[in-house]
Protein backbone atom coordinates (compact mmCIF):
# COMPACT_ATOMS: atom_id res chain seq x y z
CA UNK A 1 0.00 0.00 0.00
CA UNK A 2 1.00 3.71 -0.43
CA UNK A 3 0.87 4.46 2.71
CA UNK A 4 2.05 7.94 4.18
CA UNK A 5 3.89 9.51 7.55
CA UNK A 6 4.14 7.43 10.73
CA UNK A 7 3.37 10.58 13.39
CA UNK A 8 2.71 8.60 16.58
CA UNK A 9 6.40 9.00 18.08
CA UNK A 10 8.28 11.81 17.02
CA UNK A 11 12.11 10.74 17.27
CA UNK A 12 15.05 10.71 19.76
CA UNK A 13 17.47 12.21 19.76
CA UNK A 14 19.34 9.19 19.64
CA UNK A 15 18.04 8.45 16.57
CA UNK A 16 18.70 11.51 14.62
CA UNK A 17 22.53 11.86 15.61
CA UNK A 18 22.77 8.95 12.88
CA UNK A 19 22.03 10.51 9.72
CA UNK A 20 24.00 9.12 7.99
CA UNK A 21 24.06 5.66 8.84
CA UNK A 22 21.83 4.07 6.31
CA UNK A 23 21.26 5.91 2.95
CA UNK A 24 19.98 3.72 -0.11
CA UNK A 25 22.77 3.07 -2.74
CA UNK A 26 21.54 2.88 -5.74
CA UNK A 27 23.91 2.71 -8.97
CA UNK A 28 21.37 2.14 -11.49
CA UNK A 29 19.02 4.55 -12.89
CA UNK A 30 16.64 4.25 -15.69
CA UNK A 31 17.71 6.93 -17.82
CA UNK A 32 20.53 5.14 -18.45
CA UNK A 33 18.95 2.03 -19.26
CA UNK A 34 16.26 0.40 -21.29
CA UNK A 35 13.34 -0.24 -18.96
CA UNK A 36 13.09 -3.56 -20.02
CA UNK A 37 16.03 -4.72 -19.16
CA UNK A 38 15.28 -3.42 -15.86
CA UNK A 39 12.13 -5.22 -15.44
CA UNK A 40 14.20 -8.26 -16.32
CA UNK A 41 16.48 -7.75 -13.57
CA UNK A 42 13.63 -7.27 -10.79
CA UNK A 43 11.56 -10.57 -11.93
CA UNK A 44 14.35 -12.57 -11.95
CA UNK A 45 15.54 -10.69 -8.07
CA UNK A 46 11.86 -11.94 -7.25
CA UNK A 47 12.45 -15.41 -8.14
CA UNK A 48 16.18 -15.93 -6.28
CA UNK A 49 14.17 -14.57 -3.38
CA UNK A 50 10.37 -15.62 -3.23
CA UNK A 51 11.42 -18.96 -3.84
CA UNK A 52 8.70 -22.01 -3.48
CA UNK A 53 6.52 -19.50 -1.74
CA UNK A 54 3.01 -18.00 -2.59
CA UNK A 55 3.69 -14.00 -3.12
CA UNK A 56 1.20 -12.08 -0.84
CA UNK A 57 0.73 -8.52 -1.62
CA UNK A 58 -1.85 -5.62 -1.04
CA UNK A 59 -3.45 -3.59 -3.44
CA UNK A 60 -4.28 -0.02 -2.64
CA UNK A 61 -5.34 1.18 -6.28
CA UNK A 62 -1.94 3.44 -6.90
CA UNK A 63 1.10 2.83 -8.98
CA UNK A 64 3.52 1.50 -6.72
CA UNK A 65 1.23 -1.35 -5.74
CA UNK A 66 0.12 -2.16 -9.42
CA UNK A 67 3.49 -2.05 -10.53
CA UNK A 68 4.82 -4.58 -7.80
CA UNK A 69 1.84 -6.69 -8.91
CA UNK A 70 2.41 -6.74 -12.55
CA UNK A 71 6.08 -7.36 -11.52
CA UNK A 72 5.15 -10.42 -9.82
CA UNK A 73 2.97 -12.00 -12.93
CA UNK A 74 6.03 -11.80 -14.85
CA UNK A 75 8.06 -13.13 -12.53
CA UNK A 76 5.16 -15.96 -11.50
CA UNK A 77 2.91 -16.16 -14.77
CA UNK A 78 1.99 -19.93 -14.03
CA UNK A 79 1.74 -19.37 -9.47
CA UNK A 80 -1.19 -18.10 -7.77
CA UNK A 81 -0.43 -14.66 -6.69
CA UNK A 82 -2.68 -13.47 -3.31
CA UNK A 83 -3.75 -10.36 -4.19
CA UNK A 84 -5.79 -8.34 -1.44
CA UNK A 85 -7.28 -5.06 -1.52
CA UNK A 86 -8.18 -3.58 1.65
CA UNK A 87 -10.76 -0.63 1.73
CA UNK A 88 -12.86 1.25 4.16
CA UNK A 89 -15.68 3.21 4.78
CA UNK A 90 -13.81 6.72 3.42
CA UNK A 91 -11.60 4.59 0.21
CA UNK A 92 -12.46 6.74 -2.61
CA UNK A 93 -15.21 4.88 -5.29
CA UNK A 94 -13.14 5.40 -8.29
CA UNK A 95 -10.19 2.98 -6.43
CA UNK A 96 -12.89 -0.09 -6.09
CA UNK A 97 -12.92 0.75 -10.16
CA UNK A 98 -8.91 0.79 -10.72
CA UNK A 99 -8.53 -2.04 -8.90
CA UNK A 100 -11.12 -4.15 -10.98
CA UNK A 101 -9.34 -2.79 -13.98
CA UNK A 102 -5.91 -4.07 -12.79
CA UNK A 103 -7.66 -7.62 -11.98
CA UNK A 104 -8.56 -7.53 -15.57
CA UNK A 105 -5.20 -6.41 -17.48
CA UNK A 106 -3.11 -8.66 -14.47
CA UNK A 107 -5.11 -11.85 -14.76
CA UNK A 108 -4.76 -11.73 -10.98
CA UNK A 109 -7.74 -12.05 -8.78
CA UNK A 110 -7.38 -9.44 -6.42
CA UNK A 111 -9.90 -10.49 -3.13
CA UNK A 112 -11.25 -7.51 -1.19
CA UNK A 113 -11.38 -7.48 2.49
CA UNK A 114 -13.36 -4.49 4.37
CA UNK A 115 -11.25 -2.85 7.66
CA UNK A 116 -13.85 -1.16 9.02
CA UNK A 117 -14.17 -3.51 11.43
CA UNK A 118 -10.47 -3.85 12.93
CA UNK A 119 -10.24 -0.30 12.60
CA UNK A 120 -13.42 0.79 14.27
CA UNK A 121 -12.75 -1.43 17.31
CA UNK A 122 -9.03 -0.28 17.65
CA UNK A 123 -10.77 3.14 17.56
CA UNK A 124 -13.04 2.45 20.46
CA UNK A 125 -10.78 0.72 22.76
CA UNK A 126 -7.87 2.96 22.18
CA UNK A 127 -10.04 6.16 22.31
CA UNK A 128 -8.32 7.22 19.06
CA UNK A 129 -9.01 11.26 18.03
CA UNK A 130 -6.02 11.78 15.83
CA UNK A 131 -6.78 11.45 12.20
CA UNK A 132 -2.85 10.24 11.86
CA UNK A 133 -3.28 7.68 14.86
CA UNK A 134 -5.79 6.46 13.15
CA UNK A 135 -4.37 6.10 9.38
CA UNK A 136 -1.16 4.34 11.08
CA UNK A 137 -4.11 2.01 12.62
CA UNK A 138 -5.40 1.19 9.45
CA UNK A 139 -2.21 0.95 7.54
CA UNK A 140 -1.05 -1.92 10.28
CA UNK A 141 -4.37 -3.58 10.37
CA UNK A 142 -3.41 -4.20 6.31
CA UNK A 143 0.21 -5.60 7.35
CA UNK A 144 -1.60 -7.93 9.94
CA UNK A 145 -4.16 -9.51 6.87
CA UNK A 146 -1.17 -9.38 5.00
CA UNK A 147 0.97 -11.70 7.42
CA UNK A 148 -1.97 -14.09 7.81
CA UNK A 149 -2.42 -14.77 4.42
CA UNK A 150 1.32 -15.42 3.91
CA UNK A 151 0.93 -17.69 7.20
CA UNK A 152 -1.93 -20.35 6.32
CA UNK A 153 -0.40 -20.13 2.52
CA UNK A 154 3.24 -20.89 2.85
CA UNK A 155 3.66 -17.18 1.55
CA UNK A 156 5.53 -13.89 1.33
CA UNK A 157 4.68 -10.58 1.84
CA UNK A 158 5.71 -8.65 -0.73
CA UNK A 159 6.32 -5.00 -0.16
CA UNK A 160 5.24 -2.31 -2.10
CA UNK A 161 7.22 1.19 -0.85
CA UNK A 162 9.49 3.29 -3.67
CA UNK A 163 12.92 4.56 -3.07
CA UNK A 164 11.33 8.11 -2.72
CA UNK A 165 9.46 6.63 -0.12
CA UNK A 166 11.97 5.21 1.79
CA UNK A 167 14.33 7.92 2.03
CA UNK A 168 11.95 10.21 3.55
CA UNK A 169 10.21 7.43 5.10
CA UNK A 170 6.62 8.27 3.90
CA UNK A 171 5.15 5.42 4.87
CA UNK A 172 3.97 3.59 8.44
CA UNK A 173 6.22 1.23 10.44
CA UNK A 174 4.57 -2.04 10.80
CA UNK A 175 2.65 -0.88 8.62
CA UNK A 176 3.22 -1.35 4.95
CA UNK A 177 6.94 -0.84 5.73
CA UNK A 178 6.10 -5.07 7.49
CA UNK A 179 7.02 -7.12 4.38
CA UNK A 180 9.35 -9.71 3.39
CA UNK A 181 11.08 -8.62 0.07
CA UNK A 182 10.87 -5.10 -1.51
CA UNK A 183 11.32 -5.32 -4.99
CA UNK A 184 10.75 -1.64 -6.44
CA UNK A 185 12.51 -0.53 -3.40
CA UNK A 186 15.53 0.66 -5.48
CA UNK A 187 13.42 2.84 -7.81
CA UNK A 188 12.47 6.41 -7.64
CA UNK A 189 8.90 7.50 -8.35
CA UNK A 190 9.22 8.50 -11.46
CA UNK A 191 11.30 5.53 -12.49
CA UNK A 192 8.10 3.59 -10.94
CA UNK A 193 5.87 5.50 -13.33
CA UNK A 194 8.60 4.62 -16.70
CA UNK A 195 7.68 0.65 -15.63
CA UNK A 196 3.91 0.90 -15.13
CA UNK A 197 4.32 2.44 -18.78
CA UNK A 198 5.66 -0.92 -19.98
CA UNK A 199 3.88 -3.14 -18.05
CA UNK A 200 0.55 -1.79 -19.30
CA UNK A 201 -0.62 -0.35 -16.00
CA UNK A 202 -4.21 0.91 -16.69
CA UNK A 203 -3.66 4.83 -17.38
CA UNK A 204 -6.31 5.77 -14.65
CA UNK A 205 -3.93 4.27 -12.02
CA UNK A 206 -0.56 5.72 -13.68
CA UNK A 207 -2.83 9.24 -14.04
CA UNK A 208 -4.19 9.52 -10.57
CA UNK A 209 -2.36 11.30 -7.62
CA UNK A 210 -1.07 9.90 -5.36
CA UNK A 211 -2.42 9.16 -2.29
CA UNK A 212 -2.04 6.54 0.91
CA UNK A 213 -5.94 6.64 1.49
CA UNK A 214 -5.58 6.94 5.55
CA UNK A 215 -8.16 10.15 5.26
CA UNK A 216 -10.63 11.83 3.57
CA UNK A 217 -8.56 13.94 0.54
CA UNK A 218 -5.21 13.07 1.49
CA UNK A 219 -2.40 13.21 -0.90
CA UNK A 220 1.14 12.48 -0.64
CA UNK A 221 2.42 15.27 -2.08
CA UNK A 222 0.33 17.80 0.19
CA UNK A 223 2.17 15.64 3.06
CA UNK A 224 5.24 16.33 1.73
CA UNK A 225 5.33 19.90 0.51
CA UNK A 226 6.46 19.12 -2.67
CA UNK A 227 5.74 17.12 -6.19
CA UNK A 228 7.35 13.96 -6.33
CA UNK A 229 9.02 14.98 -9.36
CA UNK A 230 10.82 17.99 -7.48
CA UNK A 231 11.19 15.18 -4.15
CA UNK A 232 12.77 13.07 -7.11
CA UNK A 233 15.48 15.52 -8.55
CA UNK A 234 16.29 16.53 -4.30
CA UNK A 235 16.94 12.69 -3.16
CA UNK A 236 19.66 12.68 -6.30
CA UNK A 237 20.78 16.09 -6.01
CA UNK A 238 21.55 15.36 -1.94
CA UNK A 239 22.20 11.35 -2.11
CA UNK A 240 23.42 10.34 -5.19
CA UNK A 241 25.65 13.34 -6.43
CA UNK A 242 26.24 14.40 -2.47
CA UNK A 243 25.66 18.10 -3.72
CA UNK A 244 25.25 20.45 -0.38
CA UNK A 245 22.36 22.35 -1.72
CA UNK A 246 20.67 24.67 0.28
CA UNK A 247 16.87 26.00 0.69
CA UNK A 248 13.29 25.41 1.59
CA UNK A 249 13.18 21.56 -0.25
CA UNK A 250 16.55 20.34 0.39
CA UNK A 251 16.32 21.36 4.07
CA UNK A 252 12.87 19.61 4.07
CA UNK A 253 13.95 16.62 2.32
CA UNK A 254 16.65 16.36 4.79
CA UNK A 255 14.51 16.80 7.88
CA UNK A 256 12.14 14.10 6.61
CA UNK A 257 15.17 11.71 6.28
CA UNK A 258 16.87 12.26 9.53
CA UNK A 259 13.49 12.29 11.31
CA UNK A 260 12.24 8.69 9.98
CA UNK A 261 16.07 7.22 10.07
CA UNK A 262 14.25 4.93 13.29
CA UNK A 263 12.41 3.30 10.47
CA UNK A 264 14.73 2.46 8.03
CA UNK A 265 17.26 0.64 11.14
CA UNK A 266 16.94 -2.55 13.45
CA UNK A 267 15.51 -1.60 16.35
CA UNK A 268 18.71 -0.51 18.93
CA UNK A 269 19.89 -2.91 21.43
CA UNK A 270 22.84 -4.10 23.22
CA UNK A 271 23.46 -7.65 21.13
CA UNK A 272 26.90 -7.41 19.44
Amino acid sequence: MDNGFSNESEIDEQFSAGIFIYVPQIKLRLANMQVREEIKRITAFLQDHVGNRVPVIGISGGIDSAVTLMLLKEAFPDRQIRAIFMPDSQTPQADYGDVQELQKVSGVEIRTVLIDSPVNAFKALLNVESKQALGNIKSRTRMIILYHEANVNNGIVVGTTNRSEFVVGYYTKFGDGGCDIEPIMHLLKREVRELASALNVPKDIMMKKPSAGLWESQTDESELGMTYEELDDTIVALFDQKREEKGLRFNRVMELYTGSEHKRRMPVSMLE
